[in-house]
């Protein structure tokens, strides 16, 4: 996936005022590469990623994921794009208690049309990838905080 933030700029409300979160900020990030994101508390990076995973639409500037420019698609169009073209690992994941990790990413691919049988075999070899093959059959609380995350 190819990534391209050109010209970002984002505030939030601050009582009569806003505050600027990211103030025209570019940034490109060529497929294949790896980009870390690095800075002091409150510097922006949280916004950043935000914009750039289409969870947050900036004041200006545009997005471009994988070549299609997120400015003036429906949430629908965004849904699709993040599900299908952008991986999120947010801080608290979020699991469902009472699935197993295996059932979490099979629940994905329901979603996104395959058949119980692939949706399973795609699960297993995704947990194998991130070294929790054994671990498919464990519930949220059976797994350490890392493991969640992964």
């Amino acid at each position: 996936m190819s990534l391209c933030l050109s010209d970002i700029t984002l505030t939030y409300p601050d009582g009569d005022t806003r505050l600027t979160a990211l103030d025209r900020v570019t940034l490109e990030v060529p497929r294949g590469s790896l980009t870390a994101v690095v800075g002091p508390s409150g510097s922006g990076k949280s916004s950043l990623l935000a914009v750039a995973a289409t969870l947050i639409t900036p004041d200006t500037g545009t997005v471009t994921v994988d070549g299609t420019r997120t400015t003036g698609l429906s949430r629908g169009e965004l849904t699709e794009l993040r599900r299908s073209r952008i991986g999120i690992v947010f801080q608290q994941p979020n699991l469902l208690p009472s699935l197993t990790a295996a059932e979490q990413l099979q629940v994905m691919a329901h979603i996104d049309g395959r058949s119980p049988a692939r949706a399973r075999a795609r699960a297993l070899a995704l947990l194998d990838a991130v070294g929790l093959a054994g671990q498919a059959g464990r519930r949220p609380h059976q797994l350490s905080g890392g493991q969640r995350q992964r």
